[in-house]
C-alpha cells in the first residue's frame, strides 16, 4: 500500500515510490520550473485519461489549466475505485508564483485534506493525510523561495515546458503534505511513437524524477504539447490519454 500511495500522490502531484537510483553524469543547477515554460502554451485546455491496472481500466484522472483574473489555476482530480478520490486546486499570479492550494479527497478509506497559502516569502497552512499517521493534522508555517513550487502543480504546469531534445532541468519542489523541499529532475531520454485510446502521437520519452522515485512519462513532441503516457517502474499503473 505505501508504493501505491505513493504513486497516486505523484500523478496528482504526489509522485511514485519505485526507487531508481540516479545517474553518476553531471546534473544541470536548480532553476525554477517557471523559467523553462513557454507562456504562449499557458491556455484554457483540459486533459482526460483512463488509469489502468494490470492491463485493465480502474478509474480516471483529469488536468485542467483555466485563467483566473490576472493568473491561472490548475487543476488535478483523480479517482481509483473506491480507494482514491482527490481533488486539488492551485492558484497561480501573473508571474506563476503560487497563491493557494486548496486539496481534498479520501485515500486508504481515510478522508485528506491539505489547506496552503503563499504570500511574502511565507507558506501556511495545514496537512491532514495518511502519511502522516493517526497523530492528526500537521501544521505547515515556513519561509519559501520564490523559485520553489508546490508538487501537486507539477504536473499540469509539465504540457507548458519548452519541450526539446535536450531538455534537462531540475527544480525546487515543496512537498504539500510534508511541509519539506525536495529537488525534481525532468529530462527527455528520446523520442517514440505511442498508441493510447486518444489516438498514435510522436512523443519525447520523459523521466521524471525525484531523490528517490522515477515516473516515465511521454509528452507529445508537436504543440500543443500534451501528456500521453504515464507509468512507474514496479507499479501496476499505466495512465492513457482518453480525449
Amino acid at each position: 500500500m505505501p508504493r501505491f500511495r505513493q504513486f497516486i500522490v505523484v500523478l496528482s502531484s504526489v509522485l511514485a515510490a519505485a526507487a531508481t537510483p540516479a545517474g553518476a553524469a553531471a546534473q544541470p543547477a536548480v532553476t525554477a520550473i517557471r523559467d523553462h515554460i513557454d507562456p504562449t502554451q499557458l491556455r484554457a485546455r483540459s486533459d482526460s485519461f483512463a488509469v489502468m491496472i494490470q492491463g485493465a481500466p480502474r478509474g480516471w484522472q483529469r488536468v485542467a489549466i483555466t485563467p483566473r483574473g490576472n493568473g491561472w489555476e490548475l487543476q488535478d482530480a483523480i479517482t481509483i475505485g473506491t480507494m482514491v478520490q482527490q481533488s486539488s486546486r492551485i492558484t497561480l499570479n501573473s508571474a506563476l508564483e503560487e497563491v493557494s492550494l486548496r486539496q481534498s479527497g479520501v485515500m486508504s478509506g481515510r478522508p485528506m485534506t491539505i489547506s496552503l497559502d503563499f504570500a511574502n516569502g511565507h507558506v501556511r497552512g495545514t496537512a491532514d493525510t495518511p502519511t502522516n499517521g493517526p497523530s492528526g493534522v500537521l501544521t505547515i508555517d515556513t519561509t519559501l523561495s520564490a523559485v520553489v513550487v508546490e508538487d501537486n502543480a507539477v504536473t499540469p504546469l509539465l504540457v507548458a515546458l519548452r519541450w526539446r531534445e535536450s531538455l534537462d532541468i531540475r527544480f525546487p519542489v515543496l512537498a504539500s503534505g510534508k511541509g519539506t523541499i525536495m529537488t525534481y529532475r525532468i529530462r527527455v531520454l528520446g523520442a517514440d511513437t505511442n498508441t493510447v485510446p486518444a489516438g498514435t502521437f510522436d512523443t519525447w520519452r520523459v523521466e521524471l524524477t525525484t531523490g528517490q522515485s522515477t515516473l516515465l512519462m511521454h509528452v507529445t513532441r508537436t504543440l500543443p504539447h500534451r501528456i500521453v503516457r504515464m507509468t512507474s517502474a514496479g507499479t501496476p499503473f499505466d495512465i492513457q490519454l482518453v480525449k
